[in-house]
């Protein structure tokens, strides 16, 4: 075997393990990568699910109130606070039957077009953590009329309907299904890495 032959084997030899480290490397980035995608569309995806079971609840029989940030009030939980927004209660024959309940001051007896007070479902430290408007979604619990969550101006359209749910679930399920391809990507993207390195 001639000088330059053997010089030859002795790089390859040599330069086999530094590919095979940087394959592995690239495989382990991409799994992370893949993996941390995953399991956010798979978190969203269960959170989805978990909201659709909610508004379900309230599907048919709930209304919608805009408020405005006033204050802030102690959580009747965490040691956070509530923002405490100002709106005027709109036409619904819920309030014909069912006192509201502020979650601030005792159940009272309101009509349409009276300025009411109520706790958001936000928490924070301070004023700048709570939006300025939120939509309030307001359903009967125990026979009062009481706000059930707090979430962005238009996020509950006039009142959780049967369609509301659907589209609930089915952005759910949209998340779940890109969780799943997020996967499925993993796998094809280690296959490439693996094929690239040999």
């Amino acid at each position: 075997m001639s000088h330059d032959a053997q010089e030859f084997f002795d790089f390859d030899e040599q330069d086999q393990p530094r590919r095979t480290r940087a394959g592995g490397w690239r495989i382990v980035l991409v799994v992370l990568l893949g993996v941390v995608v995953s399991l956010i569309f798979a978190v969203a995806s269960l959170l989805a699910f978990d909201k659709a079971g909610r508004l379900a609840e309230w599907a048919g029989h709930s209304m919608v109130v805009s408020g405005t940030y006033q204050t802030m009030t102690h959580d009747l939980v965490t040691k956070d606070f509530n923002g405490i927004y100002a709106g005027i209660m709109p036409d619904n024959d819920l309030l014909e039957d069912h006192p509201f309940d502020n979650e601030l001051n005792d159940p009272v007896k309101v009509e349409v077009g009276d300025q009411i007070t109520f706790r958001g479902s936000e928490t924070g430290q301070q004023d700048s953590d709570f939006p300025e408007a939120v939509d309030a979604l307001l359903a009967v619990e125990d026979g009062q009329l009481r706000v059930m969550e707090t979430d962005d101006p238009g996020s509950y359209g006039e009142g959780i309907t049967d369609s509301t749910v659907t589209g609930q679930r089915v952005k759910a399920a949209v998340l779940a299904g890109l969780a799943l391809l997020s996967l499925a990507g993993t796998v094809w993207g280690v296959r490439a890495v693996n094929r690239h390195t040999r």
